[in-house]
């Protein structure tokens, strides 16, 4: 019985640490998208499709985050495709939801800026944990 409340904490704590982000950034996403007419600056044309990248850059993020550090090794290994596709599939449902909402609608741009930006937020993500990894491996092998 003490294995299973170990393992109950674990689950736990790996939910909070890697899953409860990405879902609490979903739902401000979704949140956001709820949102009626919302107003931009005229002067700047493309200013939703880098709301877009921003946006999803950080999904990708969290996302890539959560895959890589958590779940069945499977997932782990290939943590940068399932983290995109993953971010693929929030970006199509938002997308859809945004032309139930009055005054938005969908964009096939919008969407493609999702991916560019959940790809960015990947390779953000790959960039710093390769740069930590090296860092720290240097630091092992000069005790």
């Amino acid at each position: 019985m003490r294995e299973l409340e170990e393992s109950d904490v674990r689950f736990f704590s790996i939910f909070l640490r890697f899953w409860l982000p990405v879902l609490a950034y979903i739902t401000l996403i979704f949140g956001v998208s709820s949102i009626s007419d919302i107003p931009g600056p005229a002067h700047l044309k493309h200013l939703d499709k880098m709301a877009h990248l921003v946006e999803y850059g950080i999904l990708g993020l969290l996302v890539g985050r959560s895959f890589r550090h958590s779940g069945p090794r499977f997932l782990r290994n290939f943590w940068f495709g399932f983290a995109i596709i993953a971010a693929m599939a929030v970006g199509f449902c938002d997308e859809w939801y945004q032309s139930t909402v009055p005054g938005r609608d969908r964009s096939v741009f919008d969407f493609l800026s999702d991916v560019v930006g959940a790809t960015f937020g990947q390779l953000a993500l790959f960039l710093w944990e390769s740069k930590w990894t090296r860092k720290k491996n240097e630091e092992n092998s000069s005790r």
